[in-house]
């Protein structure tokens, strides 16, 4: 009698087989080689479809499905050195920025009204020198609002902001911060966005994964091929061939070959519904989203005009008290020295981080005109690709043109970018019979489920 093999058993076995095959086979290969049945082995290849890089297409030989796994064999999610470093930066950026922000409002704006106030009583107190001084001419109460306002600001921007969905001058959409109607906490924010520029939404890892869900449950009806991960993602069709694998493994989906020798994953169980209260993701294809615009600070000029008044007055100041801790004062009949404290407090201190203040932005202007530059080239890419699944069949670079209204000084590099996203479609461009080009998409929209 055959001893019974548990499935983490025969996942093992075909896992050690792999490299045996450099990770190209057809699911009859391995029940020939272990004598397992086609359900335990096709069972344990899905499972292994979540742990390393593979596509799943179709035997040319036999129109059957045939598993590819990338080799030397990878495992899925295994990222570079930059992958897991960017990560990290962006925590310590960000909570370096929560620090940051609090320093920021309370050195512009506190030490602002700190500063115009100190400046009142050396004037008082210049002209009436007989008098008391009056040390209770500072109202805690307003710094104490000043700071708590501050405070409100930062976690209105990193917590409770309400996200909304905004139309560029492009069609595309993207998502933002809608903006706050409390003009004393809005200042606040500007001053924030004067050093590092707007907060953007953070992004959702999950994004593409409901996104394809949903695809799968309100458009396809439990159908997803490679061509409509493309047409919701934009990646190219390598690339959706590992995600739909990924999928296959992920969510129970059954893969098969389509009379059109596609390969097609049927998820009939995510079909399964019982409340409508649960919206999952939302639909949105690759041509009609893009990133927030980059912008140096997103603030009006005459708020810019305002914090860079601020600012160059607490430098200004702050100098002036450095300056002054280093001389000796003639006060009612005493030679005084002012305190160390004083000279870091209210001098050394706000000057460097008013300094700050300004380099900050400066070191960020190449950045920002990288990312201006990404977008763009993502925008073109974007319509390009609108074009090609709008036209599908007999496409032209001229019909291109003038179907998304491209200016003749882009012609050149909307060439280069078509040329790679066709590629990247596997699809060809050729020459007719009249001397035409002529563009062949036909792989990629002939795989798409509906």
């Amino acid at each position: 009698m055959a001893e019974k093999i548990n499935q983490e058993e025969i996942v093992l076995k075909i896992e050690k087989l792999l490299p045996r095959t450099k990770g190209k086979f057809a699911p009859e290969d391995l029940a020939a080689e272990t004598g397992f049945s086609l359900n335990d082995i096709n069972d344990a290849v899905k499972r292994l479809l979540g742990i390393y890089r593979a596509k799943v297409i179709m035997n040319p030989d036999n129109g059957k499905l045939m598993f590819q796994f990338s080799y030397p064999l990878q495992k899925v999610g295994k990222k570079s050195f930059k992958e897991v470093a960017l990560p990290i930066f962006k925590m310590l950026w960000k909570y370096f920025q929560l620090f940051y922000k609090a320093l920021t409002g309370i050195i512009l704006i506190f030490y602002t009204v700190l500063f115009i106030v100190l400046i009142l009583i050396v004037m008082i107190a210049s002209s009436s020198n007989d008098r008391d001084r009056r040390g209770g001419g500072i109202n805690l109460a307003i710094f104490s609002g000043i700071i708590r306002a501050i405070f409100e600001a930062i976690y209105f921007i990193s917590v409770s902001g309400n996200v909304v969905k905004v139309v560029d001058s492009t069609g595309m959409s993207y998502k933002t911060y809608a903006k706050d109607n409390n003009k004393g906490k809005n200042f606040v924010q500007s001053v924030f966005q004067f050093v590092f520029g707007p907060d953007n939404p953070p992004s959702d890892l999950y994004a593409d994964d409901k996104e394809a869900i949903a695809f799968i449950r309100k458009v396809s009806y439990g159908k997803l091929t490679a061509s409509d991960i493309v047409l919701l993602t934009g990646l190219t069709m390598s690339q959706a061939e590992e995600r739909l694998a990924l999928y296959a493994s992920k969510f129970s989906g059954e893969l098969e070959i389509s009379d059109e020798g596609k390969v097609v994953a049927n998820f009939e169980n995510l079909l399964n519904t019982k409340t409508e209260n649960l919206e999952g993701g939302q639909i949105i294809y690759y041509y009609n989203e893009i990133e927030p615009p980059a912008v140096l600070s997103g603030n009006t000029p005459g708020k810019n005009v305002a914090i860079v008044a601020m600012n160059i007055f607490n430098l200004i100041v702050s100098y002036l008290i450095i300056n002054s801790t280093q001389q000796t004062f003639y006060y009612h009949r005493e030679y005084i020295t002012m305190p160390s404290w004083v000279a870091f407090g209210l001098g050394w201190f706000p000057f460097l981080f008013s300094l700050s203040f300004f380099l900050i932005p400066i070191f960020r202007i190449p950045f920002v005109a990288i990312t201006k530059r990404k977008r763009q080239k993502a925008i073109l890419r974007k319509k390009l690709f609108y074009a090609l699944y709008q036209m599908k069949k007999n496409i032209t670079f001229n019909g291109i043109t003038q179907l998304i209204n491209l200016p003749k000084e882009l012609h050149d590099e909307a060439q280069a970018s078509l040329n790679k996203l066709v590629a990247e479609l596997r699809g060809d461009i050729s020459i007719d019979d009249n001397g035409n080009v002529v563009i062949n998409i036909d792989n990629w929209i002939d795989g798409l489920s509906r």
